[in-house]
Parts: C-alpha cells; sequence; structure tokens
C-alpha cells in the first residue's frame, strides 16, 4: 500500500525532496492584467489567507527547533526552510498581482510562536502531534482554495507543490511519532 506521500507526488508528479525549488529572475512576472474584479478579489483572498498560514508555520516550526542535535530537529530545520519557502511564494505573488500582505499577519506569527513554544514545552509527542495536526488542517485548506479559486497556471503549480509538501509533513511527523526514536 502507498503511502500519501506517494501518491501526491504520483498524483501531482511534485517531488516533495526539493525543499526550495529554483527561482529564475524571468519567473518573475506581472500579473491580473485583464482578470475580472472578482477572480482577482478572490485570488487575493486565497493569496492572504495562504500567506499568513504559512508564517505561522514556519514560526511554530522555528519554535519548536531546539539546541539538542537530533534528527528529529533536523527534520524541523527542515520543515521551516520548506515553509518559509511557501511564504515566499505567496509574498512574490501578492506583490506579483498588486497586493499587499495583510497587516494583521503578525497575529498569525504570535499563533506560531504559542503552538511551536507551547509543544516544544510539552515534548516530542507534543510537537510531533502538533505538526500533525497543523498540516493537515493546511491540507484540508489547500483542498478548499484549489477547488473554489480559478487560480492561474503557474500559481496552480506552486499550489500543488506545497500541498504536495503538507501531505509530507504530515506522512513525516506521523512515522516520526510511530518510530522508536520518539
Amino acid at each position: 500500500m502507498e503511502t500519501g506521500v506517494q501518491q501526491t507526488q504520483e498524483k501531482d508528479n511534485c517531488d516533495i525532496s526539493i525543499i526550495r525549488p529554483q527561482m529564475r529572475n524571468e519567473d518573475v512576472e506581472l500579473r491580473g492584467q485583464g482578470m475580472s474584479s472578482t477572480k482577482m478579489k478572490a485570488i487575493k483572498k486565497g493569496l492572504l489567507t495562504l500567506h499568513t498560514l504559512e508564517l505561522m508555520a514556519t514560526n511554530i516550526y522555528k519554535f519548536q527547533i531546539s539546541k539538542q542535535q537530533s534528527e528529529l530537529n533536523r527534520q524541523l530545520i527542515a520543515a521551516m526552510c520548506n515553509e518559509m519557502t511557501h511564504y515566499q511564494d505567496f509574498q512574490v505573488k501578492l506583490l506579483e498581482y498588486g497586493f499587499r500582505p495583510s497587516k494583521l499577519r503578525w497575529a498569525y506569527w504570535v499563533v506560531g510562536f504559542v503552538f511551536g513554544f507551547g509543544s516544544r514545552l510539552l515534548g516530542t509527542k507534543a510537537i510531533l502531534k502538533t505538526g500533525i495536526w497543523v498540516e493537515t488542517k493546511a491540507v484540508h485548506h489547500y483542498d478548499e482554495l484549489l477547488n473554489s479559486i480559478d487560480w492561474d497556471e503557474d500559481l496552480l503549480k506552486i499550489l500543488e507543490k506545497n500541498q504536495a509538501d503538507e501531505y509530507g509533513h504530515v506522512n513525516r511527523w506521523k512515522n516520526l511519532l510511530q518510530s522508536s526514536e520518539v
């Protein structure tokens, strides 16, 4: 039986072992010209949602990382880096469409700190269970946004890759929780 990660990789042709996909100067474009205001409004709402949630996810991992030299910390650092990439993806897209990040994003920073630091204080199982819970929510959020908004093709590819990464995080934390390392 295949894991969710394998299914997602095959379904979306996404390689989740790549933490930071390469981006070239010519990949940056000014977008949205000629789009209807309804479509632009939906894209803005979706990008703002994803941008703030990825900021929260980045902080969760950042504040779960301890000074310990362990496999868990290595995985948390890789996950944090991956979430930072997602955050940057959506920041760039917001700006390409002429939008600005939410002025309330600081609240998501705080929530990420609380979940991250709080779970670190509670120990390894709490860290992994928090990761599973948050990433499962992220996967469902991506599903909702992928199915409810008419994304442009470039943005759709980013969304599918980022969702595949979130599936990978869920499976990674589940596997670590079940392993003898915890």
